[in-house]
């Protein structure tokens, strides 16, 4: 029977079981590409999301309560967390990098991609050879920054790939379905990797997730993103322009074209905005391993498991309402509803010691903070597309993102230099912290932007 021609010209829709079993499908069919099969796209780019949650949720959940367990403070789960989230900054880096250099005969992104995805793999296994992880502490936070590189420059590329790839009829559903794959990737670095530590020890999760890390490489490996280019560099083939497609912009020009675009005061706003409002996802990071093992009492594998979990699933609920309430009643509105969310569960948390060592406020908190953080996070996407220049918008929304970072980054120094303050304060500065971004929100016009 014959197929029909796929949105971007070429022949769609061979047996995609044959990626699951980790075949070269050119061999059996030799037209699936991701321009040209809508379920290969929506797999690949879905999959390469949940392999960027898995080491988040590992390092941030699963990694922090373990090391917790073992004794770690503050301090030193704060300086874990700082590094882990550190290499996203680069993100405004990576981007012109790899929009002016690529092997273009493999595709515009996935050289990018399977690099990535390979060193994620690899960084992964050199972890296991540290000796006593708990006693050369310096040596494993400095590892987990270097995996990160890796995931952050997998993270923009993906990116990439799928505004190259996806067409404007489903960008919506397929970014919902990134944002629930990268949650279900965090439930499985966090809660999965945690039950691994606590009944075979850290090493064999590096090892097992570095495998899944690896098998994840044969998507990008085996399905080239148009028909005609190589598989392999030693492949056959030849780079494939789309119509229109020009020489990408020098870094210069991009970086020209986005001062010109933060001279619009509410593109400005926005990175005030974006800075504020994650100082306190970032104090919550680094935080909350410690205090839930040390104080409330939970061991290490159920924190895990609760966070990576059922908190996971809190995110994916938070995420899926933040995008339906930021259409229905403006993202202005959606991000507030978050905001005083999180701001009277840090409220109550610090002013109240009954509530923050009893039975059921804890899980009250932590679900709520995830919930609240993903419902402002999804309408904060949002309103940074509307604040971009058209000429920039990659550029500019990927700064945004790294300021996001940074700011993630500021909140877990904070709660390293208040360690010695108790917790009821560290809550409490997390909730006046979370109101700062608000005022920016407000400034912002609605019809601001040129996206």
């Amino acid at each position: 029977m014959r197929r029909g021609r796929g949105p971007h010209g070429h022949f769609s829709k061979p047996p995609t079981c044959l990626l699951l079993l980790g075949v070269d499908p050119y061999r059996l069919c030799p037209m699936l590409t991701l321009t040209g099969s809508r379920a290969a796209r929506t797999t690949t780019l879905c999959v390469l999301y949940a392999a960027q949650g898995m080491p988040w949720g590992f390092v941030t959940i699963a990694l922090l309560s373990y090391l917790a367990g073992q004794g770690a403070g503050l301090a030193e789960t704060a300086k874990i967390s700082s590094l882990a989230t550190l290499p996203w900054t680069f993100k405004l880096f990576w981007g012109p990098i790899i929009d002016r250099f690529t092997l273009r005969s493999m595709g515009r992104r996935r050289p990018w991609i399977i690099l990535a995805q390979l060193a994620m793999s690899v960084t992964l296994l050199a972890m296991i050879l540290i000796g006593d992880l708990t006693a050369e502490f310096e040596t494993l936070a400095w590892m987990v920054f270097v995996h990160n590189c890796f995931v952050s420059l997998q993270d923009v590329a993906s990116d990439a790939l799928a505004v190259d790839v996806l067409l404007d009829s489903e960008r919506g559903t397929v970014n919902g379905l990134m944002w629930a794959s990268n949650y279900a990737g965090t439930a499985i670095g966090g809660a999965g990797m945690g039950t691994v530590i606590a009944n075979y020890g850290l090493r064999p999760a590096f090892c097992l997730q570095a495998a899944v890390l690896f098998g994840i490489l044969c998507l990008p490996l085996f399905l080239r993103e148009r028909a005609g280019e190589k598989l392999l560099p030693w492949s056959k083939g030849e780079a494939k322009l789309e119509p229109g497609e020009e020489r990408t912009e020098s870094v210069a020009g991009l970086a020209r074209g986005l001062v010109g675009a933060l001279k619009s005061w509410p593109a400005f706003l926005g990175v005030l905005f974006a800075f504020a409002g994650s100082i306190t996802i970032g104090m919550r990071v680094a935080v909350m391993p410690v205090f839930y093992t040390q104080e409330v009492g939970w061991t290490d594998a159920h924190f895990a498991q609760v966070e990576g979990g059922i908190g996971s699933a809190a995110g994916v609920l938070g995420a899926l309402l933040g995008g339906f309430l930021a259409d229905r009643l403006g993202v202005k509105t959606a991000i507030t509803l978050g905001v005083l969310g999180i701001c009277s569960l840090c409220a109550a948390m610090g002013l109240s010691d009954e509530l923050r060592v009893s039975q059921s406020f804890p899980l009250v908190f932590l679900l709520g903070t995830t919930f609240c953080i993903s419902l402002m996070t999804v309408a904060g996407f949002a309103l940074f597309m509307r604040l971009c220049t058209a000429t920039v918008a990659g550029t500019q929304y990927t700064l945004y993102m790294a300021l996001a970072n940074v700011a993630r980054i500021s909140g877990a120094a904070i709660v390293a230099s208040l360690s010695d303050r108790g917790y009821e304060t560290i809550f409490f500065v997390m909730a006046i912290a979370i109101l700062i971004p608000l005022p920016f929100l407000y400034l912002i016009r609605e019809e601001s932007g040129s996206s």
